[in-house]
């Protein structure tokens, strides 16, 4: 799906995460982790990225795969040491879902997570 350009896509993108996961059957404490994780890499593509911004959500063999696209080509980075600045976005990712990375080409980037329900 394509997001705002804007400083809305993170809660376009939480929208668009919920509807999708009402039609999954999956636990309420599960529905609010995707949400959190999409909003904040999509939070992320906005602050440090650049516009077009998408994000779409798969579940094949049992496993959630969201992916958030960008056209920077900078990948992101766990910051170690997050402060009153920010900087606990990947962290908060990295605790909610079982796998994620970033795979940069020449169109930008793709952040992806997977969680194993």
């Amino acid at each position: 799906m394509r997001l705002a350009a804007d400083e809305h896509a993170a809660g376009q993108a939480r929208r668009y995460a919920r509807h999708w996961l009402a039609d999954q059957s999956l636990s309420p404490r599960l529905v609010d982790d995707i949400e959190l994780v999409v909003a904040e890499l999509v939070s992320n593509a906005v602050r440090h990225g650049a516009p077009p911004y998408d994000v779409e959500l798969h579940q094949a063999a049992g496993v959630i795969r969201g992916e958030v696209r960008d056209r920077s080509s900078a990948l992101p980075r766990l910051n170690r040491a997050p402060d009153h600045n920010g900087g606990f976005g990947l962290g908060i990712v990295a605790a909610c879902t079982a796998r994620w990375g970033a795979v940069a080409d020449a169109d930008g980037k793709e952040v992806w997570f997977e969680i194993d329900p």
